[in-house]
C-alpha cells in the first residue's frame, strides 16, 4: 500500500518527523498490510508499551484511540506493538532490539566516557 499523503498526516499531527515518527509510521503500515484499512470504528486494536513519538503515528495511521479504547498503553518501556483485528481475529506483535553499531573510533570514546572521562 502507498502511505506517503498518511505520513505527512503523521507529522502534521506530531509536529515535526523524528525518528520515532518513522519507526510508529513503519509498524502502523505493516498492521494495515496486514490486517486491513484503518479502523473506522474498532475494528483494530493497537497495544502500545511505551508513549514515544511512534504511538502518535500508530494513532494516526490506524484509527486507534483512547476514546474510542482501542489504544491500549501498557507502560513497559519498550518499543514494542501489538495490532488486532477484532474482525477476523488475526493479531501479531513488532518489536524491535536496538544494536549500536559504532565504529572503533566511536567505541573508544563511549569506552573513555564510562571510564569517567568527560569533557566540559
Amino acid at each position: 500500500m502507498e502511505y506517503n499523503e498518511t505520513l505527512q498526516n503523521v507529522i502534521n499531527f506530531h509536529g515535526h518527523m523524528c525518528p520515532g515518527v518513522a519507526y510508529g509510521y513503519r509498524a502502523a503500515a505493516a498492521a494495515l498490510d496486514r490486517l486491513g484499512k484503518r479502523a473506522e470504528d474498532e475494528e483494530i486494536v493497537a497495544i502500545v508499551e511505551n508513549d514515544s513519538c511512534a504511538v502518535d503515528a500508530v494513532q494516526v495511521m490506524t484509527g486507534c484511540t483512547f476514546g474510542k479504547g482501542n489504544l491500549i498503553f501498557k507502560d513497559f518501556g519498550k518499543q514494542v506493538y501489538t495490532f488486532l483485528s477484532r474482525t477476523t481475529g488475526e493479531g501479531f506483535r513488532i518489536s524491535v532490539i536496538f544494536q549500536r553499531k559504532d565504529s572503533p573510533e566511536e567505541e573508544a570514546v563511549w569506552q573513555r566516557f564510562l571510564a569517567g572521562e568527560k569533557s566540559p
